[in-house]
């Protein structure tokens, strides 16, 4: 009897380490996941506008007045008090806005070889920015040439700063070595201006766009100026999703809907994904020329420290605005380049997002 006894105790023991076995490894499973949402992180957003402004005609109905042009808009402004434009045309004279702040001033440098603003030197006029032919032996006489090598720098109302190329002065932007320019009866009319012209519509005096990342720790969720560290995992520069592959980092996509991602694959990694969304274009209905996210597209990131990451794009503009609006529609946009999305980390160096 004392033996069965013992047998019992031994096996009720036995049964109880296992029940305790057993849960002690189901604690050890993965660890839970829990997504985060992160709004309006910059992807080295582009404050340069350049635009090309093509016959802007000096002052058709009065040759006493300006004709104001803002660089913002790429349009002509009716009232010359106010501090919407930026630089205005009378014959061969360009006036800034020096009446709300604004200066101009011509620099011995070619428009693509400027890159910084002055700040000082300003004036509140040029006439200076062209070489008149008169009865040049060869060539054009009595014309009006852009000087080449030079640009003129604005200072707007609002304290930016514009460069611009004077490309012609004349209807049209002629051939000014053709045959038909060089009579003075079949050449067209002139006082209308044709240029090329950079904002900037940060507070900065550069006047170029500089292609480079932005990375994002998503175990922090902070940005990381050291690109060269293991510390980011993801770098965003305008369409463009890279991985840190130099820290052994990669990055896919897969056509599976956020939600329905339980795991993350263990191949197949690369260095970048430009593929997560769509290029409306010229649409038919809908927003044109729009950078909407794909539907049931899910990121799936490797980062250095070998853990996981899944991430859903929602959004490419700043302040996640519905694009379905009229406003949208119509072009009445907030910036670009801004992203708002969902993510999920597995810190236990697992493959599991459940």
């Amino acid at each position: 009897m004392k033996s069965l006894n013992n047998k019992l105790t031994l096996l009720v023991t036995l049964l109880a380490f296992g029940f305790f076995a057993c849960e002690d490894s189901g604690s050890n499973g993965p660890a839970p996941v829990e997504g985060q949402i992160v709004e309006d992180i910059p992807a080295n957003v582009n404050t340069i506008s350049e635009f090309t402004a093509s016959d802007v005609q000096d002052n058709p109905d009065n040759t006493e007045n300006y004709t104001f042009f803002d660089f913002e808009t790429g349009a002509t402004v009716s009232d010359s008090l106010s501090a919407d434009w930026d630089i205005a045309f009378s014959g061969t004279t360009i006036l800034a806005n020096s009446g709300n702040d604004g200066g101009i001033q011509l620099v011995e440098t070619a428009y693509a070889d400027v890159e910084t603003a002055p700040t000082t030197g300003f004036e509140a006029s040029n006439s200076s920015w062209f070489t008149y032919t008169g009865m040049a032996p060869n060539g054009p006489q009595h014309a009006v040439l852009p000087n080449e090598d030079e640009t003129l720098i604005i200072k707007t109302s609002t304290g930016n700063y514009a460069k611009v190329r004077m490309i012609s002065y004349y209807e049209g932007n002629p051939d000014t070595e053709s045959e038909e320019f060089k009579s003075l009866q079949t050449r067209p009319a002139s006082k209308y201006f044709t240029f090329e012209y950079a904002l900037q519509s940060a507070e900065s005096t550069q006047l170029y766009h500089e292609d480079s990342f932005s990375y994002y720790d998503l175990e922090t969720g902070e940005m990381v100026a050291d690109s060269s560290s293991s510390q980011w995992d993801i770098g965003l520069n305008a369409t463009t999703i890279i991985a840190n592959t130099e820290n052994g980092g990669g990055i896919q996509s897969l056509n599976i809907a956020y939600a329905d991602l339980d795991e993350a694959p263990t191949s197949g990694y690369g260095e970048s994904v430009t593929d997560w969304y769509l290029y409306t274009g010229e649409a038919p209905t809908g927003p044109k020329h729009a950078i909407l996210p794909k539907d049931n597209l899910t990121i799936v990131i490797k980062t250095a420290t070998d853990i996981y990451a899944k991430v859903r794009i929602i959004s490419y503009y700043k302040g996640n605005p519905n694009t379905s609006s009229e406003d949208f529609i119509n072009f009445i946009r907030p910036e670009s380049r801004y992203y708002t999305f969902e993510y999920a980390v597995q810190t236990d160096g697992s493959t599991s997002f459940e």
